[in-house]
């Protein structure tokens, strides 16, 4: 359809040019059809022909103050300038030469002004225009997506403006921040190599100060041969397949061992502490509640297949409570890369509590459900009141032990244990 689009523009004396990650990854290898992101550079035709045409091939709206962009189907990103312009000028203000190029379908021609094609080839990372790099801070941030998306090095121009333009990232709003951060590890072949620039230049201390000065806390060389949390968080972020990853295991990867600095050398309650850090600093990158949410019960209980392994293995009510308070799924693939993500050769214990757990999770997820409600204890003869809410909860409590496993029993239960003890209480 873009195709199509782009001939028309051609066709009524306007310039119309695919540029940015279509050409980028094009010349990297990847075919049409692989492609997501589309790009055009639009020019020299009226706005009203422009918009005329546009309305022939979807919906579009307009966005941006300092460049004019169209947005068309939610998917095709479109810069426009009205009048006839440059196009060496146009490209100068693109972050990397790498996203400079851009390609005539017309004349099937890329246009090259500043080497990017060159630089693909050596896998290198440079500015187009030191002063046109800057005027968004958020490149630095995309400079280290490119290093763990690509695998591609840094021009030594380009990380010395980062170290010394760092605290401009801090004038970004919060959710691009957040977006970008969270590329680097959806995106990434390696996402800690994405990080590890970031802390080599700065930018991390300056965001993330909690995880940067991890790098300070040593562990026990038995368990993490790797020597220091920072090193091990890491490690941690390049265990899972890009399909495996989520956000929730992101944010918990990155937070989960930040109380250990806290409660060094022992470590003690450090899962606690992690969490009071992980829920101070959040607020900074999102107010997603559903993403706070999940990703502080992985850091509070990411530690809890260990504890189940020096007990002697899984069992079912075990693995009952703690579902009820963390999803297990979510929480068994944190665990593994926290296993995984560390320099012993032997994890063999480790791998098979998590196999175990998951095993076990099956076998009772169906039965997690509360068996007794509310209308339940009004039939028993219950009146309601605040007392409700504590019995209900001592109910459930005693159902993931495992002492009913039907209304009936429940009921039997309830006057055999729980009405007793509330009468006395003056319930």
């Amino acid at each position: 359809m873009y195709k199509k689009l782009i001939r028309e523009i051609w066709e009524n004396n306007g310039e119309a040019y695919l540029v940015g990650g279509w050409v980028r990854d094009r010349l990297m290898g990847a075919t049409e059809d692989e492609i997501k992101d589309i790009d055009l550079e639009v020019m020299g035709i009226k706005r009203e022909k422009f918009e005329k045409i546009l309305q022939k091939y979807g919906k579009f709206k307009k966005v941006g103050k300092s460049y004019e962009i169209y947005i068309l189907n939610n998917s095709i990103e479109i810069s426009f300038i009205e009048a006839k312009t440059s196009i060496k000028e146009c490209a100068r203000r693109r972050d990397f030469t790498i996203n400079s190029i851009y390609y005539n379908l017309i004349e099937d021609e890329y246009l090259d002004f500043f080497g990017g094609i060159e630089d693909i080839k050596n896998k290198l990372l440079r500015y187009v225009d030191k002063n046109s790099f800057l005027q968004d801070p958020l490149r630095i941030l995309r400079t280290a997506q490119f290093i763990s998306r690509f695998e591609f090095s840094v021009e030594d121009s380009l990380e010395k403006i980062i170290i010394e333009e760092k605290e401009e990232i801090l004038k970004v709003p919060k959710e691009r921040i957040c977006r970008e951060l969270e590329k680097i590890y959806m995106l990434g072949i390696r996402p800690s190599e994405g990080f590890l620039f970031l802390e080599k230049t700065g930018v991390l201390e300056k965001l993330m100060p909690e995880l940067s000065s991890l790098k300070e806390v040593m562990q026990d060389r038995i368990y993490h041969p790797e020597g220091s949390v920072f090193k091990h968080t890491m490690m941690m972020l390049d265990v899972l397949s890009k399909e495996e990853r989520t956000l929730e295991l992101f944010w918990g990867i990155l937070y989960h061992d930040t109380g250990k600095k806290e409660t060094f050398p022992g470590f003690s309650g450090h899962c606690e502490k992690s969490q009071e850090i992980f829920d101070r600093e959040i607020i900074k990158f999102t107010e997603s509640r559903e993403l706070i949410d999940s990703v502080r019960r992985l850091v509070r209980y990411h530690e809890e297949p260990l504890k189940m392994l020096l007990k002697g293995g899984a069992d079912r009510i075990s693995v009952k409570k703690l579902a009820v308070k963390v999803d297990i799924d979510k929480l068994l693939k944190l665990y593994r890369c926290d296993v995984l993500g560390r320099g012993r050769s032997d994890n063999s214990e480790e791998l098979d509590i998590i196999e175990s757990i998951g095993a076990v999770y099956q076998k009772i997820k169906n039965d997690l459900k509360p068996i007794v409600r509310g209308k339940n204890l009004i039939e028993w003869g219950v009146k309601p009141g605040e007392n409700f809410g504590e019995i209900l909860k001592e109910l459930y409590e005693a159902q993931l032990e495992e002492k009913f496993e039907n209304i009936k029993g429940a009921r039997e239960f309830y006057f055999s244990n729980l009405a007793v003890g509330l009468v006395y209480k003056g319930i």
